[in-house]
Formats: C-alpha cells, sequence, structure tokens
C-alpha cells in the first residue's frame, strides 16, 4: 500500500502544529520522554508530533492534557487556529485564554457575573458594578472596543 503524502497546506498545518507543541513542551520544562509517558504513547509516536508527520485524532487527544491544552486544541491549530491552553484554578474550576478577537461584553460581563455568583456573597447590585468596572477596565485597557453612543 502507498502512503499518502499530505498536501503542502496540511504540511504546513502539521508543521505549525510541531512547532506550537515542542514550544508548549519547553515552556512546562519536560523532555520528549516525559511528555510522551504523561500523554500515555510511546516515544516513537510523540517524536511523529513533533517532526510534523500526521498521527491519529486519539493521539492528539492524548497529547492535549499533557500540554495543558483544552480538548480539540491540536484540532484548532491544524485548521489555523490556536491552542487553548487550560490550568486548574481555585475550587477545581479551569481557566483558559481567550483570544481578543472573541471578546465582546456580553461574553465577559457573563463571565464576570459567574465568577462572582460563584466565589463571593455579593449582592447583585455589587455584582453588577463590579461587572460593568471590569469591562471598563479592559475596554481601557484595548481589550474590548469602545462602545460608539450616537
Amino acid at each position: 500500500m502507498m502512503a499518502v503524502m499530505p498536501s503542502t497546506a496540511d504540511q504546513a498545518a502539521l508543521t505549525r502544529l510541531a512547532d506550537l507543541v515542542a514550544r508548549r513542551r519547553t515552556e512546562l520544562g519536560l523532555t520528549q520522554i516525559a511528555t510522551a509517558r504523561e500523554a500515555g504513547l510511546t516515544k516513537t509516536t510523540y517524536r511523529q508530533v513533533e517532526a510534523g508527520h500526521s498521527v491519529r485524532d486519539s493521539t492528539y487527544g492524548k497529547l492535549e492534557p499533557a500540554l495543558g491544552w483544552a480538548a480539540g486544541s491540536c484540532s484548532e491549530v491544524l485548521q489555523g487556529g490556536d491552542p487553548v491552553v487550560i490550568s486548574p484554578s481555585v475550587n477545581g474550576a479551569v481557566v483558559t485564554s481567550v483570544a481578543v478577537e472573541n471578546l465582546d461584553d456580553n461574553d465577559v460581563g457573563q463571565a464576570v457575573q459567574n465568577a462572582a455568583i460563584a466565589v463571593t456573597d455579593l449582592p447583585a447590585p455589587d455584582i453588577r458594578k463590579l461587572t460593568q468596572r471590569v469591562l471598563e477596565e479592559l475596554r481601557r485597557a484595548g481589550k474590548l472596543p469602545e462602545i460608539d453612543e450616537d
């Protein structure tokens, strides 16, 4: 049976994923062998990923938690996106990074309200004030677009 070579675009995506995986592994201070072990992969299979070779989806699924990436991050990278880094937080909550272009007032406001309800005993009016202040600070920092008041 003849092996099918990936298209140039597919190979570029695999190379990009390989670079991001290697960079993340280095950020975490892990060796290839330690990362493979953490992911439950053979070192050969792991090295295939860092070499930019195509592997099974299940391999990516095992690798993501070892790198501290959300499920589906490898697929997202292969489609031109970025991995979502997760890290444990207080009380078992999970913190993820969100691209600025994916933020809007409603999402941020809802996230602030949910967090305030989960970790404080603030009354509703104070939660609304907190939410508004967070949105104002994010706009001032250039993380959210200014509101046009026409």
